[in-house]
């Protein structure tokens, strides 16, 4: 690191730049969550299954994913980060065009895996230049910033959306332009505004050297030296996200099918309970993990997360009151996400400061393929399998999220002593 860029990092990182980056990734949550906003009108539109629907949330955004996060790697060390980030934002639009005007399901699968793209390369991209820049006192919570962008931009995804549907309802009754198609090329209008922005802003830091080792020896090398307790680190905190994006993907298709909402409603109500839920949670694990690091481990904050998450998921499928049903997702959704944000908050103080970048990028690679992927696509060939129509969507759910609950558990436990003799070792 430059000597320009120590003094920037003493400094700190500009919050004003953490925000922005903040909202480019508040904004690919609410592009990404779309298809949880839209999904009774598509499955009634084009006559898609649960399967279907769940390879649309996860397995088809992931397809590309990993590919993004390599792809990505020499912009790391490009003297137009920014600028990059601008065209991250794009190609993901380009992405939610296609999903508005495609017709078939392989369609709406390029589409979501060129979102998919767009988000593996913007997100590695912005928050390796929080990890590297944010001073250290301070690097957690403005970590914590950052995804609670990701939790915002899921709730306003389900607020917007809702309520768009709900006023093409009112004022578009016999378009012939399907609702559902209108609200992916509304909602995706706004990144222009991002995109300008970063294309004016002035880059704050000089870019870094680039490492002269290949980018698999990298990744290979931020894991070689505690293999055992970082795949287990791994797996907690990918169980994490799986109960998290589960959640979030199915909700308001739980509240539409079982509880009688409609989906705009439906949409409205669980989006308004993780405005408020989310954001707490993301921020309670940076102040944890910024204030009691050593005390209290982030493998400790995900096994007693994901443990508190067991029995409030478990009533859901007994509930009949919409408000109740509502409030329990939302909250197994705030504890979920408090240990998720915990695990990737507490990773750098288990890796060599060199392989930060490496690391982060393994990180978000697995739990992507393994808690995006995989989550709501489970959930969904399981509701098909109950065969008992609308009403086994939230028993699915349920089953889905118990059973990565408990295996996140036991490998955050299994995780728990190296990773403080890591921290205390002092190699973040």
């Amino acid at each position: 690191m430059q000597r320009s860029d120590v003094q920037s990092k003493k400094r700190g990182m500009p919050m004003a730049l953490v925000v922005l980056l903040a909202l480019g990734h508040l904004m690919a949550f609410v592009d990404r969550n779309l298809p949880a906003v839209a999904a009774p009108l598509l499955k009634t539109d084009l006559g898609l299954s649960d399967t279907q629907m769940g390879l649309l949330d996860g397995p088809a955004f992931a397809a590309l994913y990993v590919a993004g996060m390599l792809a990505s790697w020499p912009l790391a060390h490009s003297a137009h980060r920014l600028r990059w980030l601008a065209g991250c934002i794009a190609t993901w639009m380009i992405g939610m065009a296609v999903f508005a005007f495609g017709h078939s399901f392989a369609t709406l699968v390029a589409a979501r895996a060129l979102v998919g793209l767009g988000q593996a390369a913007f997100v590695p991209l912005a928050l390796g230049l929080i990890v590297t820049y944010a001073a250290t006192p301070w690097r957690a919570r403005s970590m914590a910033v950052f995804t609670a962008g990701a939790s915002a931009g899921r709730s306003l995804s389900l607020l917007l959306g809702g309520a768009a549907l709900a006023l093409f309802a009112t004022w578009l009754p016999g378009s012939a332009f399907a609702h559902w198609r209108l609200l992916f090329l509304v909602m995706a209008a706004p990144n222009l505004v991002l995109i300008a922005m970063l294309l004016i802003r002035v880059e704050p830091f000089t870019a870094p050297q680039p490492s002269r080792k290949p980018i698999f020896q990298q990744m290979l090398a931020s894991f070689s030296a505690r293999p055992g307790m970082l795949s287990a680190y791994l797996c907690g905190a990918a169980a994490s996200v799986l109960v998290v994006q589960t959640i979030g993907a199915w909700a308001p298709s739980v509240l539409h099918r079982e509880l009688g909402l409609t989906p705009a409603t439906a949409a409205l109500v669980f989006g308004a309970s993780l405005l408020v839920a989310s954001p707490f949670g993301h921020f309670l694990a940076g102040i944890l993990v910024d204030k009691r690091g050593e005390k209290l481990p982030p493998t400790s904050i995900v096994a007693g997360g994901l443990l508190l998450t067991i029995p409030v998921i478990a009533v859901i499928p007994f509930i009949t009151s919409p408000a109740a049903a509502c409030l329990l997702l939302a909250l197994a959704s705030l504890i979920g996400g408090t240990a998720a944000v915990a695990a990737l908050a507490g990773l750098p103080s288990l890796l060599d400061p060199a392989l930060h970048d490496a690391g982060l990028r393994v990180f978000l690679s697995f739990i992507t393929v393994v808690g995006v992927a995989l989550g709501p696509y489970m959930a969904g060939v399981v509701s098909d399998g109950l065969g008992i129509g609308g009403h086994g969507l939230s028993l699915a759910l349920s089953r889905v999220c118990i059973g990565a609950a408990a295996i996140g558990i036991v490998a955050a436990l299994l995780a728990r002593s190296g990773s403080q003799r890591a921290a205390m070792e002092g190699v973040g």
